[in-house]
């Protein structure tokens, strides 16, 4: 593919996109969704009620604290999986060592015996 190919594909893409932003920002129906007097209640009143300074952590920690916490559980869960990958703690060459040394340790005392 040549250098106009690309650019007019490129070019096409960013209009697109950006006339759909458009279009979703300047429809009538917007500014009206379902929620929208508890959105209000929460960025009016959520921080005076629980006396924080901020509205994002008042949402997220106070109203929203048990999901938020799944969240935050699982999250951590996945990273230490991403580490114990990472680091190798849970490679073949580890496991089938731990495999073999368990193996030759229950081996050795019935070759006493005999």
């Amino acid at each position: 593919m040549n250098q106009k190919v690309k650019l007019s594909i490129g070019l096409a893409c960013i209009i697109i996109i950006s006339g759909y932003m458009v279009f979703s920002v300047t429809s009538p129906g917007f500014n009206e969704w379902p929620g929208k007097e508890i959105a209000s209640f929460f960025i009016t009143e959520g921080w005076k009620e629980l006396a924080a300074t901020n509205t994002v952590t008042t949402i997220v920690w106070e109203f929203r604290g048990y999901d938020t916490l799944g969240e935050e559980t699982i999250l951590f869960t996945s990273a230490m999986g991403i580490f114990a990958l990472g680091f190798g703690l849970f490679s073949v060459e580890r496991i089938s060592g731990m495999k073999q040394a368990s193996g030759e340790a229950q081996e050795k005392p019935q070759e006493a015996s005999k």
